[in-house]
């Protein structure tokens, strides 16, 4: 037993010393801003959504983050990398094993020499062994596998939380719309009803002679203008209302179902306290953003792959122990004098070189697609945080001006209607005013809808907040 540990103690500390043929990993280096200009501002917390003080969306949010699917598939491939994880570090120690076996021989004849050494006919045999290998990682293959295998649990992790923020923003986002297409909704079936009322009253009148044939006609094709108008609003609030189901994961039964959500059209105008950046915000924030840090735990894997492929150009060394016991009754099996046990080893050199290189080479050519896939993503990050901002301020100016528009033109059509009523102007004049009311109506409902949500795509584009 002394021999036996006497070898396996420098086996152990030159097993464990090892080699790293891993590059030394460095993160790509990228010229970025410092700060940013934004408006003065208290700081979001992670739960972002609260910030707009309605109780029904924070409720659907919480739903979405109970049972969307896709996050349920970001758990689960969570769950699989963490296994992975573990069978690569299993790979580093000792592989146990235990074996028994049991035999019984039939002497054909009584004068056999196994017949006449048990005084009988038949033999039985038994043995047991408890048995280990192990794969000596000189050169840090394995080592460097269980580090990528770490690096890409990160690197899911990451992608979990990126789903986790995509889930919540869509459903903010999907909110926002559904309101906003109620709301068109709304106003197309008003000026539908008055249209059609205001019909009636110049058939009348044309009946009588009173309008012409080209007044009635522009009539009737403003009719049919509101009448698609609110096929359009509806089928837009239909498509905002399936993919708001969808996000919650609701069953397809209840997605089959016509106004199963619903989102006040007063939404757009109740929610006066919304979120906005604070000054100043440090562009270390934007390392917050989970496919940023799925970027990078990418990449580190990669570096570690390299270290793999090219310890397959060095032999490989393993260790084979066996202890066990053999005995020609099973009650004796396990006495002293019956046991046995071996030690070996073995080593195998690879001389498929070119095959090696072509691997290494791999290997190489996926770091450098790593390294590209980082600095892309941190590009597109600053790109989603720009853009976010700006549409955050212009949007708010539009939702002013379109607020504006739609009180002057409300009067314009008061006068307009006035004047050709008192036969002052022809019905153009009164269909371009009402047609113009109509469509800066839209298009403010809209404005409200894109100023909610480019600040949900604020925090989106930040990681889902930030801390002062």
């Amino acid at each position: 037993m002394v021999k036996l540990s006497s070898f396996l103690a420098p086996v152990l500390a030159l097993a464990l010393a090892g080699c790293n043929l891993a590059p030394d990993y460095q993160r790509p280096e990228m010229e970025l801003p410092q700060t940013w200009d934004a408006s003065q501002s208290q700081a979001i917390q992670r739960a972002w959504w609260t910030r707009f003080h309605d109780e029904t969306l924070s409720a659907l949010v919480e739903e979405a983050l109970a049972h969307n699917k896709n996050i349920a598939q970001a758990m689960a491939a969570v769950r699989q990398a963490q296994a992975g994880l573990g069978i690569a570090r299993d790979a580093l120690l000792p592989v146990p094993s235990a074996s028994a076996d049991g035999q019984r021989t039939m002497a054909r004849e009584a004068t056999s020499p196994t017949a006449l050494q048990r005084g009988g006919k038949n033999t039985h045999t038994f043995s047991g062994a408890l048995s280990a290998s192990w794969l000596l990682d000189f050169w840090g293959k394995y080592w460097n596998a269980a580090e990528s295998a770490r690096a890409s649990l990160t690197a899911t992790e990451a992608a979990r939380d990126n789903v986790i923020l995509t889930v919540s923003a869509g459903v903010v986002e999907s909110y926002f719309w559904l309101s906003a297409y109620t709301w068109q909704e709304e106003i197309a079936r008003d000026v539908l009803k008055n249209r059609e009322d205001s019909l009636q009253i110049y058939q009348s009148r044309f009946d009588n002679g009173q309008i012409s044939d080209l007044d009635m006609l522009s009539i009737r094709a403003n009719v049919e203008t509101a009448r698609n108008a609110l096929a359009s609003a509806r089928i837009a609030k239909n498509a905002a209302e399936t993919s708001l189901a969808v996000l919650l994961g609701r069953s397809p039964a209840e997605i089959m179902t016509p106004d199963k959500l619903k989102a006040p059209a007063s939404l757009m105008t109740s929610l006066d306290t919304t979120p906005a950046l604070p000054s100043g915000i440090p562009s270390e924030l934007l390392e917050y953003r989970p496919d940023i840090r799925q970027a990078e735990a990418n990449l580190q894997a990669a570096n570690y792959d390299i270290g793999t492929a090219r310890a397959s150009f060095f032999p490989s060394f393993s260790l084979t122990g066996l202890l066990g016991s053999a005995s020609l009754e099973l009650n004796e099996l396990l006495r002293s004098t019956n046991q046995y046990a071996a030690l070996g080893g073995a080593v195998s050199l690879p001389l498929n070189f070119w095959t090696i290189k072509r691997t290494v080479d791999n290997a190489e050519a996926a770091k450098d697609a790593a390294v590209a896939t980082y600095e892309l993503t941190v590009q597109n990050a600053f790109k989603d945080i720009r853009d976010a901002l700006v549409s955050q301020t212009e949007y708010a100016h539009s939702v002013e001006a379109l607020t504006r528009q739609v009180d002057y033109l409300s009067r314009a059509v008061v006068h307009a209607r006035t004047r050709y009523d008192n036969g002052f102007a022809s019905y153009l004049e009164l269909l371009t005013a009402e047609s113009n009311l109509f469509s800066a109506q839209q298009a403010l409902a809209a404005a409200h809808a894109g100023h909610l949500v480019s600040i949900a795509e604020v925090c989106l584009a930040l990681g889902g907040g930030w801390q002062e």
